[in-house]
């Protein structure tokens, strides 16, 4: 009984350890250098150095996507801003439209009627 107990208390670690390694990228990123040296036409004389020197690729190439992504993050936001502005500007070229529009029709009301020239 005791050692049913033990073997369902191992199966729940180890479930949870596989959850963790999932989750984290551990068990995609050693397939993935698993497969790259599969995929080798010439096998790599040390091939634990290999998957080092893969994952370490791997692991320089997340940080470049990292910062990359940051910096597609910084740019969306400036375009959120410059949008915000533009908007605004928009806006304010409307109004001096209106205002334009308004002062001309004023103006051209308050006009006297144009002279006609009377031939002598």
């Amino acid at each position: 009984m005791e050692r049913s107990i033990n073997i369902k208390s191992m199966d729940s670690e180890r479930e949870k350890f596989r959850t963790y390694i999932e989750k984290s990228g551990v068990m995609s990123a050693l397939t993935d250098a698993l497969v790259h040296l599969y995929e080798e036409t010439e096998r790599p004389s040390d091939a634990l150095q290999y998957i080092k020197t893969t994952l370490g690729t791997m692991t320089a190439d997340n940080q470049r996507m990292q910062m990359f992504e940051e910096k597609v993050k910084e740019q969306q936001v400036t375009i959120e801003s410059q949008k915000a502005k533009i908007e605004a500007l928009q806006t304010e070229v409307a109004t001096l439209k209106e205002r334009l529009a308004q002062t001309e029709a004023k103006n051209d009301a308050e006009k006297p009627p144009p002279e006609e020239v009377t031939q002598a």
